[in-house]
């Protein structure tokens, strides 16, 4: 790679996601998609999420489809989304990567034909088992086309490390082959973007440095001294001047600055599409200031020069509908058009989390936007810590969104979000891992008796975390096969239980001990590893695909079993039990 700036971020990369024992060309393609995702969706997500690289992969290295604000990995969860939202709301992100510093147009062709047999009834080519997936996700989301409030929209991205010059016979190639796909009139916008050297970094830089923006602010007052908070003001400014402080350079929205507000973007729901026909008509756009409730920011820090506001690191924490409304019609927007906006100083997260709350309760929002907000969670970040304090490659509970990405000695890979720990919990705890792949707010909503509750004991959420990331850096230095990573949740609820029965039959093996064995590299390796055997066992004398074993209840009920047989018995002891599972 010859743009040594951006060799360094591909091993910041590598660093932050302890991808040391993988491949330069494989590290590079997961840093490509996760850039470029990370544009689309600002929120948590697993970094090889979005891979799909490897044979049969039509010409891809990368793809996500975001439905309704959510990655969505599994079919069922469309069936969901419609019954919890009552749209969808689509974007296809497909992505190839070229380590080489040329933009070929052999090479643009090849992903524009996978693209074209992928949205074929029946593909052209191989597909392998990730693509196959996907097409199963996208045939679930045509199913349900009466629910969509618009086409899909489909982008597609081809980055190198090389520099986008726009030759004419790549993009009036890109164009000639593009009109096949229009004309199947399945996308409400195909756009092909290309990624350089330089484009990367940009992203890169955006994804991890503060947010640092300046807003003219002249209609304003200061408010009165408040408990926790720093400064605050309220005013009016023009909403041209409010697009330009929520855009990048692009000229795009920036997505991550709605992180702590409670609910994405909802579409064209019946609020949206009122605060639409109000822009869209001079006169109601005139009175948009009284007419809207307006913008909450809060910043971690707010500078007054003379006119000006530096704001660093803000949020949007109450506005994000409006936000995107406005975004979306700014070519109508006009200079003299005011939106009133309340910005707030404050580095005392519990106000902040006050504010989320008062001004989101008029609103419907989902359970799980207000879930990590509740003192269990509080304690359970607190347990977290101080666990951290006497574990080697500590974890860490993120309560609030990208709270550690100013933390550089938390590295990515610590890091456990709601969506991981809801997870975790339900694998391990509840006995669940075939239903670890459906939206983390619906199982939330459907174990909510069981999970979360006061006087519930810390030590099982922590534990069952501890695993999987354990589990995780298996996979990453290849002691564990990777083919049976779509089997994680699986092998995490094998090795608890074993553990677990460990507990029961030796009554000085306590959760302390099971956080130990856990951390000791030989130990859970062996233990792991005699859970795959076990997994491979049920594959074997199962009829199911790995991909429907790795969501059926039955394939779970057969692990069940076998765990039964192969468990020890009354006999075992600290240092026998794990020598007993090695020999089987």
């Amino acid at each position: 790679m010859k743009d040594q700036i951006l060799k360094g971020y591909v091993e910041d990369f590598r660093d932050s996601f302890e991808l040391e024992c993988i491949d330069d060309s494989t590290v590079f393609e997961h840093f490509v998609n996760y850039c470029i995702t990370s544009k689309q969706y600002p929120r948590e997500f697993d970094y090889d999420a979005p891979h799909v690289g490897g044979s049969d992969d039509i010409g891809l290295d990368g793809a996500a489809f975001i439905v309704n604000g959510n990655i969505v990995k599994a079919s069922e969860e469309i069936e969901f989304l419609v019954r919890k939202n009552g749209y969808l709301d689509v974007s296809f992100l497909f992505i190839q990567t070229k380590k080489s510093s040329k933009f070929r147009g052999d090479q643009i062709g090849t992903l524009i034909f996978g693209i074209k047999s992928f949205f074929d009834e029946k593909p052209s080519i191989p597909e392998n088992d990730s693509i196959a997936n996907l097409r199963l996700i996208k045939n679930e989301i045509y199913k349900n086309s009466i629910s969509l409030q618009q086409a899909p929209t489909l982008n597609l991205y081809f980055a190198t490390t090389g520099e986008w010059k726009e030759p004419a016979q790549i993009t009036g190639r890109v164009s000639r082959e593009l009109r096949e796909l229009e004309q199947k009139r399945l996308f409400s916008n195909i756009e092909f973007i290309y990624y350089d050297a330089e484009k990367l970094k940009q992203v890169y830089r955006e994804i991890n440095r503060k947010i640092i923006k300046e807003i003219k602010f002249s209609n304003h007052v200061a408010l009165p001294n408040i408990e926790g908070v720093r400064q605050a003001f309220i005013g009016s400014v023009p909403v041209k001047r409010y697009i330009s402080l929520i855009t990048d350079n692009d000229n795009e929205l920036q997505k991550y600055l709605f992180d702590d507000n409670v609910r994405d973007y909802q579409g064209q729901n019946k609020v949206n599409r009122e605060i639409t026909n109000t822009i869209r008509d001079p006169a109601s756009q005139a009175a948009l200031s009284v007419l809207n409730n307006g913008i909450t920011i809060i910043a971690k820090k707010v500078e007054l020069i003379g006119k000006t506001m530096k704001l660093t690191d803000f949020q949007v924490v109450n506005g994000c509908q409006s936000s995107h409304v406005l975004f979306n019609n700014r070519s109508i927007l006009l200079d003299e058009t005011h939106i009133v906006v309340k910005i707030i100083e404050t580095a005392n997260y519990e106000f902040a989390t006050r504010v989320v709350k008062a001004t989101n309760w008029q609103t419907e929002v989902t359970d799980e936007a207000f879930e990590s907000l509740s003192q269990f969670h509080k304690d359970l970040e607190e347990y977290y810590r101080v666990k951290a304090k006497a574990v080697p490659k500590p974890i860490y509970y993120e309560r609030r969104s990208k709270q550690y990405d100013t933390s550089p000695s938390i590295k990515a890979g610590q890091v456990v979000s709601l969506a991981i720990q809801i997870n975790a919990y339900v694998a391990a705890q509840l006995g669940q891992p075939q239903s670890t792949h459906r939206y983390y707010g619906e199982l939330l909503n459907s174990n909510r008796a069981r999970m979360f509750k006061p006087g519930d004991k810390l030590e099982l959420y922590y534990i069952s975390t501890l695993i999987l990331k354990r589990i995780e850096t298996g996979f990453k230095n290849r002691t564990l096969d990777i083919k049976y990573k779509p089997f994680k949740y699986h092998l995490l609820y094998l090795v608890y239980q074993f553990l677990n029965k460990k507990k029961e039959l030796i009554k000085a093996y306590g959760y302390e001990d099971m956080i130990t064995e856990i951390n000791n590299f030989e130990s859970s390796t062996n233990i792991f590893l005699a859970g795959i055997e076990a997994i491979n066992n049920c594959l074997r004398s199962s009829s199911l695909s790995k991909h429907d074993a790795a969501r059926s209840k039955a394939f779970t009920d057969m692990l069940r079993e076998e765990l039964k047989r192969q468990l020890p018995g009354k006999h075992v002891t600290k240092a026998s039990s794990v020598r007993r599972k090695r020999r089987r």
